[in-house]
């Protein structure tokens, strides 16, 4: 039996059903899932063909059915198991950057967030428990396979997180269009927290207070807002942009 919330849909026993091309290739192939199902529209049937995974062909109302009529789904959905749950103790102890979203609840733009930092090598996303959704399709969808490779960290209090961290030996960066620098005016070089709060009410504020540098994005006139996702984006590109030159130089 399985039950639907919005456009998540898992089963009793925790299995869960992800779609979208990118998005099921990586579960296919990912070490970190167990496969159940894959079911495809007629015309998306030969696209998972090299897939070491047996594919069921049906309807649009099985897709309908599961994901609702407004999914973009591309013909192709799997039922796999959930991902282990991820914890900030496990992670490598490496300089790859650390993405913090604060109030970012919006499955869009974490999946968004979540594609950026495979893209730009960060090492997790981590939200807080309390209104931060699950890896829904939505977000698996929109992260294109992201899903399968950065791992999505909840913790009770982002604060105390932010702080344990910064006694491991990271600065935290905050991002803030009012802030005192911009981000590619100080050296990105070593292990970083990002913070990223939510379009409009921005990060709260002990999330702020325990920021060592409150930083905004150069842009080219008075019109200086971006989404939480574009954020994002904008600024992993800019701290690996900084390490890869620094490497080059040193060579």
């Amino acid at each position: 039996m399985e039950w639907s919330l919005g456009v998540f849909v898992m089963s009793k026993d925790g299995k869960v059903w992800i779609y979208g091309k990118h998005a099921v290739r990586a579960a296919v192939l990912s070490e970190r899932r167990k496969v159940f199902k894959v079911i495809v529209l007629p015309q998306s049937r030969d696209c998972f063909a090299d897939l070491p995974v047996k594919v069921d062909v049906v309807d649009k109302s099985r897709f309908s059915s599961l994901f609702g009529k407004d999914a973009i789904h591309q013909g192709c959905a799997a039922h796999v198991s959930k991902l282990d749950e991820a914890y900030l103790e496990d992670l490598p102890d490496d300089d790859r950057p650390i993405v913090f979203l604060d109030q970012v609840t919006d499955p869009q733009n974490i999946g968004s967030i979540m594609r950026a930092a495979a893209v730009f090598g960060a090492k997790a996303i981590v939200l807080p428990e309390m209104n931060s959704p699950e890896i829904t399709a939505v977000i698996a969808k929109v992260a294109s396979g992201a899903a399968e490779v950065v791992p999505l960290i909840k913790v009770k209090n982002l604060v105390q997180s932010i702080k344990m961290l910064k006694k491991s030996g990271y600065w935290c960066l905050g991002l803030d269009e009012r802030g005192d620098k911009k981000i590619s005016e100080i050296n990105l070089s070593g292990k970083f927290v990002l913070v990223i709060g939510s379009e409009g009410q921005g990060m709260r504020r002990l999330t702020r207070e325990n920021c060592d540098f409150l930083l905004q994005l150069p842009s080219a006139g008075n019109f200086t807002t971006l989404n939480a996702a574009q954020a994002a984006t904008v600024s992993l590109y800019e701290i690996l942009r900084q390490n890869l030159n620094q490497k080059e130089s040193r060579n």
